[in-house]
Parts: C-alpha cells; structure tokens; sequence
C-alpha cells in the first residue's frame, strides 16, 4: 500500500531526516551534471574504515586484473586516504592481495617484510622508499592496516606491498646487499665489493650518465656492475632459493632488473626517458602480476595512470597506456579532480617541502561544473557515463612534486575525462597530507 505523506500529520524537518536515511542508506544517486543526468557515489575520503559506501563498486571492480588510483597533487590527504579506503575494500570485499605504489621497488621490500612478518618498525621501513611524497600518516596509517589485517589471514590471502617505481638505484642495492647479508653473510663483503659506485656513490654520478654527459667508460663500468650482481645471483640460486624461499628469491632477483631499469633511464635523453620510465612501470606491475597470481592495486599520479598519451606535462606515452595495452579492460582506473584546497609540495627542485593553498579557478571548467553538484566527494563511472561534459575538453587543476605559488593558475590541465579515465573522483575541498614525524628514527 502506497502512503501519502500530505496530510498525515508529517513535518517538513521530518521529511529532510527521510531524505538523508534514505541517501544515507543508498549511495548511488542521480544528479544533474551539466545538462543531463547522472549516477553518482557519494563519498567520505576521510573515514577510511567505513566501506559501506563502497559496496555498489564491488560488480564493477572485483573481476579487474588491476585498478590503477591517481592523484592530482602529491600531497593531498583526501586523496591518500580514498586510494587507501578504496584498497581496504578491494581487499576485504573483492579478493585484492597486492598494493603497488610509485615508489622505488627495492625500497619497498622492507615496508612489505613489516606488513607480512612484522620485521623492524614502520618508520624504518617506509623511510626506504626515500620519496617524500608517500612519508605520510596517510600512507603509514594505511600500512599499519595491512600489517594487522595479515595477522589474522592465512598465507595464501595476506596482502603484499609493493614499488614498481625505477628512479633510484638506492632501493635496489640496499635490498641486495640486505639478502646477502641474512642468506650469504661470509661472502657479503665480496658482493658489497662487486657493487662499487652503485654502493657508495650519489646519483649526481648517474646525472653524469646522461647523452652529451656520457662518460664510455662510466657507462661501461655500470654494465659490468649488473652483469657481475645477474652472475652472482644465477651462480648461487640453489644455494639462495632453498635457504630463503623461491618467492624471497625471486623477489631480490628482481632487484638486477630494476637497476638496469634506473641505468636506463640515467643514460636516456629526458623526453624519452619519461616514456621509457612509465613502461618499465607497467612492465614491473605485469610481472608483480604474475609473480603473485593475485588483482593488484596500483597508486600512482594521473599522469602515470591515465590511458591517453596526449595529456600531462610532455606528452608521452604513459604507463596507464602500456597496462591498458597489456590488461585491456580487465585494468580500470580512476582520476582523482580537486576543487579548491590544501596540498604539500615542494616550491622548487632544491627547496624544502611545504603547504600551499589553492583557492577555485573560473577557468578550472570540469571542476567548476562538478562543485554545482553540491556534494563534497563523489565518484562516477565515467565507461557508462554518455555525458557531453566528459566528452569535450575541460580545464582542471593538475599539480606534480614541484609548485610555484607565484603561477598558481598555471598549473591546470585541459582533458577530455572519457579519453582518460574509467572513472573519475571529485573532491571540492581537500586538506594537505600530513608528513609523518621521526623523532624516534636516528
């Protein structure tokens, strides 16, 4: 039986508290967005252990091979703690077991030891990934999650954490060295000999790597190190594998690969270099991958993420490009668009990091259109998504490490979200993230 509200004895505040359970308990909701009609997810970034609000993305996400989240800052706290919410749900809900992060690979191998075994202490661990931009308590929240999701899983669905970055030759080396010490501790010497430069040496020397820069003989010198480091590593597998495991093995194998990775962006012109680096990326996540036989999540920016090699920065062929290449539909990914807010970033390249505020941009024209909406974080599945507003080219802000107040306007980005994104999160007014303290790391 139908019930007619009029005339029933119900107030209009009676009717605003139906309204918001009935949002409230149905997340999804149609909106008008431009001119048409269109199905949102309402979102809340920062309760990040409420997944509730998640569960209408499970038929859409759970048969992915990989979700790729960006970011349009890289250093914004709603931002961190969506992609965190959103792999908590992946992981709880849909069968995710592995978190992949642009961060150094060799540098993350100890965040993953402490997630899986509880081996040294956080800080320690994520202080390897050397990049400022994930020494948050945003990040560090997120892996103290998985640690003790992991300790009350079976092997088989523990999660894993992950780099796929190749910028550092630090990470690789120090994970090398590291398992020869604890698998081979009498010939570690004799393994942190072979290493030479990429043991001591600072990455100035690999700047020096660069054409026009080139020293024959440096390069050489690098060559030989990698193939001393593949040789020591071939000559002793049936020692190492048993003694550490197959997986163990493989995983600081890995580590050879990754250098000759950094050595090649090193020796690369830069605007092949930024190419070359996103494939080596994408590459790493396929071999991730299939080393684990598990979905994977990958945390990266935008422009890393996203399908289409004609956006962002200089315009070449991202690593979003080469997973859709590689994965087809079964990689989805979703950008993250900002409104107006706070963010970390560094002013410039030798400067010190800090907090800026950005305020709304008349000509930020996607984001202007979305704020209209009234609703502080939603999502929308832009594959089912007809929407001209998508469809056309729209500005929206788009922020990397580097910021310069003095040209806040600057740094916006025309895109057609469509060409881009499977889905696409707007936030209206975000928060810096917050770095974390190390007053107990010496």
């Amino acid at each position: 039986m139908k019930h007619q509200l009029t005339g029933i004895g119900l107030d209009f505040p009676f009717l605003l508290i139906l309204c918001f359970i009935t949002l409230q308990s149905h997340p999804q909701t149609q909106v008008i967005i431009g001119k048409s009609y269109e199905t949102i997810y309402p979102l809340t970034p920062n309760q990040t252990d409420d997944q509730d609000e998640l569960l209408p993305l499970a038929s859409l996400l759970k048969d992915r091979k990989v979700v790729g989240m960006g970011e349009a800052t890289h250093g914004t706290k709603e931002f961190f703690n969506m992609k965190a919410k959103m792999f908590k749900f992946l992981a709880t809900h849909c069968g995710y077991r592995v978190f992949t992060i642009e961060a150094t690979y060799g540098g993350t191998l100890k965040v993953n030891d402490y997630v899986l075994y509880g081996k040294g202490d956080v800080l320690s661990a994520m202080k390897g990934m050397e990049f400022w931009t994930w020494d948050t308590e945003e990040v560090k929240d997120l892996i103290e999650w998985m640690k003790s999701y992991n300790e009350t899983r079976p092997d088989k669905e523990k999660l894993k954490f992950y780099g796929f970055d190749c910028q550092s030759y630090k990470g690789p080396a120090n994970a090398l060295i590291e398992y020869v010490k604890e698998f081979d501790k009498p010939n570690l010497d004799k393994f942190v000999k072979g290493l030479s430069v990429l043991n001591d040496s600072s990455y100035n020397y690999f700047y020096t790597l660069k054409p026009g820069k080139a020293s024959v003989k440096g390069i050489s010198q690098i060559h030989a190190i990698i193939s001393f480091i593949r040789e020591w590593f071939r000559d002793n597998e049936n020692l190492y594998a048993p003694l550490s495991g197959r997986l163990k093995f493989e995983l600081a194998n890995h580590n050879v690969e990754s250098l000759e990775q950094v050595i090649l962006l090193s020796s690369s012109q830069r605007k092949i270099a930024y190419t070359r680096r996103d494939s080596c990326m994408a590459q790493n996540i396929k071999w991730i991958s299939e080393l684990e036989q598990a979905k994977v999540f990958a945390w990266a920016h935008n422009s890393h993420i996203c399908k289409n090699a004609k956006y962002y920065f200089n315009r070449y062929k991202t690593m979003g490009c080469y997973l859709n290449e590689i994965f087809g539909d079964a990689y989805y990914n979703t950008g993250f668009v900002f409104n107006q807010g706070s963010f970390q970033a560094i002013p410039k390249a030798a400067a010190k990091l800090q907090e800026f505020t950005i305020t709304v941009n008349r000509k930020n024209t996607l984001t202007n259109e979305l704020a209209l909406v009234g609703i502080d974080s939603f999502f929308i599945d832009l594959d089912s998504s007809e929407n001209a507003l998508f469809k056309v080219s729209k500005q929206t802000y788009n922020i990397g490490a580097l910021y310069n107040p003095e040209h806040a306007y600057a740094f916006t980005e025309a895109i057609i979200a469509k060409q881009l994104y499977d889905g696409l999160i707007f936030i209206n007014n975000t928060a810096s993230a917050v770095p974390v303290k190390r007053d107990s790391v010496k």
